[in-house]
């Protein structure tokens, strides 16, 4: 039966109808291929290598009203989820993981309005995601386990911060806000090595080696010239020709006591 008769015959309250909503669609999903051979084959090593790796802590949270949210484990072992957190932040202090929790719980924006609860509910996944990576960091002390706090808000600010420039992409005092912040996660994970001792120190060796080649003329009195390309490296003085001087003696350069002599002509190199 259509909407039109059942408002006829009072089954639907007009005064519940919204005008404006349009009505739900529904999409045909596509058909997709079976994967490669090539890439199933790769998909059993994948499955190995992620089952190897350690289990984040992760989180669930329960709403406590008031817009307030209640840390629950995201399985039944509470006991085994204390274990992470605390080999997550890298301590056995309760005070230090609670810290910890209320700072990320901060960074974390609200993702959707809970009707029951009637309450705005926070990003769970977020919240979870951002345990994974201070656990991928695997803290050794509370010390290391801030400074990955640290690296994951300047992480989700570059990412908020890039994704306001890439949306408007003439603001370019975001474009270099989004720079900064990357630059600064770098220098972040710099200090987290350096206080784990690792610090890279690169050397940078320089070899400078030195040729000397020496050019050697000799001139001979019939004229004619002569000469070696390339002389050992001896102290050698090159030879050439006496300046010409106009004194009668044939001096080969006037002294400064006589007078009334002609300058002297310039040197020509041969």
């Amino acid at each position: 039966m259509s909407k039109r008769n059942d408002m006829q015959n009072g089954r639907i309250d007009p005064a519940n109808l919204d005008a404006t909503a349009k009505p739900p669609r529904k999409r045909r999903k596509r058909d997709r291929p079976e994967p490669a051979a090539e890439l199933a084959d790769w998909g059993k090593g994948a499955r190995k290598r992620a089952n190897a790796r350690p289990y984040p802590p992760g989180i669930m949270l329960e709403p406590a009203g008031f817009d307030e949210e209640e840390w629950t484990p995201p399985h039944s072992d509470s006991e085994l989820w204390s274990l992470q957190l605390a080999d997550a932040f890298g301590t056995r202090s309760r005070a230090v993981i609670g810290t910890f929790l209320s700072q990320l719980e901060a960074l974390c924006g609200k993702s959707h309005w809970d009707d029951d609860a009637k309450q705005w509910r926070l990003d769970e996944n977020q919240f979870s995601a951002a345990l994974a990576l201070i656990n991928s960091v695997k803290p050794r002390n509370e010390m290391e386990a801030a400074l990955a706090a640290q690296m994951v808000a300047i992480h989700l600010l570059t990412m908020k911060v890039a994704a306001r420039a890439l949306k408007y992409d003439h603001d370019t005092r975001t474009a270099a806000a989004a720079g900064k912040l990357a630059r600064t996660f770098t220098i972040q994970l710099e200090s987290l090595q350096k206080l784990r001792g690792r610090k890279q120190t690169a050397h940078q060796s320089i070899r400078v080696r030195k040729e000397l080649h020496q050019h050697v003329h000799y001139h001979r009195e019939d004229g004619g010239s002569g000469g070696q390309p390339h002389g050992p490296p001896a102290t050698t003085v090159d030879q050439c020709s006496a300046l010409p001087s106009p004194e009668p003696g044939g001096e080969a350069l006037p002294l400064s006591g006589h007078e009334g002599q002609e300058a002297l002509q310039a040197a020509r190199w041969r």
